[in-house]
């Protein structure tokens, strides 16, 4: 399925910028009962979103066991531009979402290790050599998410 074009299109390097900056993403997965949106925190680390939580439970871990395909956005208020009618009222933001396919990592302890180090250095940037306990580690899920195609769309003031 090919994306629409849009006339306030993101390019890419700007997609990557935005997703770099934010830390809230919103991640949609299907289950039985039908779909589900979560905000989470992640990272993108080699080309591929994360996101963590307990490993216990979560309808987002179940959900990826009964359908792997998932939606993942990104997005940025600037505010509004305020017209002289509601009409021509305006948010201005930036947005990009992707579509692709989860799963959770099990047994790959190098690769969670990394994960796990990318999220204190982007959410506890101020420590200079963060260490991840052992026990917290063993209780942490992460969810790999491999998006097939970004796209992104923007409002802006115009100059």
């Amino acid at each position: 399925m090919q994306p629409r074009m849009k006339k306030q299109a993101l390019a890419q390097e700007e997609i990557q910028k935005l997703l770099e900056r934010e830390k809230v993403g919103h991640l949609a997965t299907v289950g039985p009962d039908g779909p589900y949106v979560i905000p989470v925190n992640y990272v993108i680390y080699e080309g591929k979103v994360y996101v963590h939580g307990r490993k216990e439970g979560g309808q987002k871990y179940d959900n990826i066991g009964f359908d792997p395909r998932v939606c993942f956005e990104v997005a940025r208020d600037h505010g509004y531009e305020v017209g002289d009618t509601p009409c021509k009222t305006e948010t201005i933001y930036e947005s990009a979402i992707g579509r692709g396919r989860a799963r959770i990592l099990e047994g790959e302890e190098g690769l969670t290790e990394k994960v796990l180090l990318a999220f204190a250095k982007k959410f506890a940037a101020h420590l200079t050599d963060p260490v991840i306990p052992q026990e917290k580690a063993k209780i942490t899920g992460i969810i790999e998410v491999s998006i097939d195609e970004w796209t992104g769309k923007h409002y802006k003031k115009p100059a």
